[in-house]
């Protein structure tokens, strides 16, 4: 799944978007994905020392992001992020670190869905949590919110 697939399925809009691409997806079970971090993105952490770092609040999006698409097979229009529990920090992602962000479904009653959830660089974990999303059922919805 690329970034213009992404788009279409994440409610959020650019540069709200923390995903650039998946690798991988046992749709209702697990997902693998990933993020570069860049230099010029607007919401990096500019250092007095020349130190570029992503935010650790936006760790914690990008796994909720990639664990919302984890219920696309659940029939869900929409999940939102309802708890964190259990958030390490472990270190700074770094401007030009590619991010690999997996996402395991580890409890299921809906319309609660508890995940697993890491961010790792170079097979080291630099970010973890416990995410909790709220779904809406499709039938629930009356209409998809409209794109740009």
């Amino acid at each position: 799944m690329n970034k213009e697939e992404l788009v279409k399925r994440l409610p959020h809009g650019a540069p709200f978007i923390f995903i650039e691409k998946v690798l991988g997806i046992d749709k209702g079970q697990r997902i693998k994905a990933l993020k570069t971090v860049t230099g010029g993105e607007e919401a990096i952490n500019r250092g007095g020392d020349g130190q570029q770092s992503f935010p650790f609040v936006l760790l914690v999006e990008a796994m909720a992001q990639a664990s919302g698409l984890v219920l696309e097979a659940e029939e869900i229009e929409m999940a939102f992020l309802t708890m964190i529990n259990d958030a390490h920090h472990v270190k700074p992602a770094m401007a030009g670190d590619v991010l690999i962000i997996e996402s395991e479904l580890t409890k299921k009653f809906p319309p609660l869905y508890v995940f697993r959830a890491k961010v790792s660089v170079d097979g080291e974990i630099v970010s973890s949590a416990e995410i909790t999303l709220t779904s809406v059922p499709r039938s629930a919805t009356s209409r998809r919110r409209a794109r740009p």
